[in-house]
């Protein structure tokens, strides 16, 4: 009896203890969400006075080039300098409230409010995030292996529509799984471009419209134009897994913020790659073209007696819209970093002056 009493009261003393335990967590949670409502009202609060102050700059550049009256108080270039470092400064603390931004829960896009509902898929340890973005590279680089070999069975040693339907269907469930991945990695803080986004969705319907394409003449006609696309593509994003992931880790072993340490493997060309990835723009340059060749395929056949499905015109319709965007997102990388490139001469230039 006493050792059943006495295992009780030890018992009932653990007990207590984890009672009080658990309501000093939830108080800790509690604040922890006033706190990220206050500091997301605050952060949205200079975000908007930051953008006001950015555009009054952008006007008082205005009025400097073009030596109006009102430029009159300061010397021209004594208020081209001054506004020069504004900016520079501007564009600091835009890093520096990004950053506090990230340790935030965000909104969901409608994309994840469909298959998540009101559950944030925003991760608060960086540690999490990372993991996901890790799990995430792992994904991509084993599936496009298993493309590289369904796309090389089908084309060169099986031939038979029940394969490439497979083939077809791997690649939907494939495109959707990513791109509700990208936008769970997009909320956590990884810069990927609208475009790419839209990219993905793209590529979603024309996945869905070969995999619904029946046997017939004109399937037959374009298969192998598809399935040689299929493994070129392969192969450009193997190799763009290979040096994006080494340049990645590069920068993360140079101490990059935890925007460059967010930033994932892309099928295009971004920013952050013109250090030591340039070299990959001709690959993908051919990418586009043969999205663009299949286009013209498409259009082609269309017009052929033989073909009635549907199916032609819109999967042409759609790599045109496909080549062209990529081609598009490309120019605007390259444009943006010549811009950058110029203003960052013309900052070196007021600060040596």
């Amino acid at each position: 009896m006493e050792k059943v009493f006495s295992d009780w009261k030890k018992f009932e003393d653990s007990v207590n203890l984890l009672q009080e335990r658990h309501k000093q967590y939830k108080r800790k949670i509690l604040e922890l969400e006033e706190i990220q409502n206050t500091l997301s009202r605050e952060i949205e609060a200079e975000t908007q006075l930051l953008s006001d102050i950015r555009s009054n700059v952008n006007r008082l550049c205005a009025v400097v080039d073009l030596k109006l009256p009102d430029s009159k108080t300061i010397p021209p270039e004594a208020a081209t300098e001054q506004l020069a470092h504004l900016k520079l400064q501007i564009k600091d603390k835009e890093k520096l409230l990004e950053e506090v931004q990230l340790w935030l829960p965000k909104k969901n896009a409608w994309m994840l409010k469909v298959h998540l509902g009101s559950i944030k898929a925003s991760f608060l340890k960086k540690e999490d995030k990372l993991a996901y973005k890790e799990e995430y590279e792992r994904f991509k680089y084993i599936f496009t292996i298993v493309s590289i070999v369904f796309a090389f069975t089908n084309l060169f040693i099986v031939n038979s529509r029940i394969t490439d339907s497979l083939y077809h269907f791997l690649l939907v469930w494939y495109y959707c799984t990513t791109t509700l991945r990208e936008h769970v990695l997009r909320t956590n803080g990884s810069r990927i471009m609208p475009w790419w986004l839209v990219h993905q969705y793209l590529t979603i319907v024309v996945s869905g419209v070969l995999l619904m394409w029946p046997e017939g003449w004109s399937y037959t006609e374009y298969r192998r134009y598809f399935l040689y696309f299929s493994l070129y593509l392969g192969f450009v994003q193997l190799l763009q897994y290979y040096y994006q992931r080494g340049h990645l880790y590069r920068l993360r072993a140079l101490g990059a913020s935890s925007n460059s340490q967010m930033r994932i493997t892309v099928e295009g060309f971004q920013g952050w790659m013109w250090r030591g990835l340039t070299f990959m723009i001709p690959f993908l340059l051919v990418i586009y073209s043969l999205e663009l060749y299949n286009s013209f395929i498409l259009y082609n056949l269309s017009f052929h007696p033989k073909c009635s499905e549907w199916q032609v015109p819109v999967v042409g319709i759609l790599f045109f819209f496909l080549g062209s965007g990529n081609f598009l997102a490309i120019l605007r990388v390259i444009w943006k970093k010549f811009r950058t490139n110029k203003d960052f001469g013309l900052n070196a230039k007021y600060k040596a002056a």
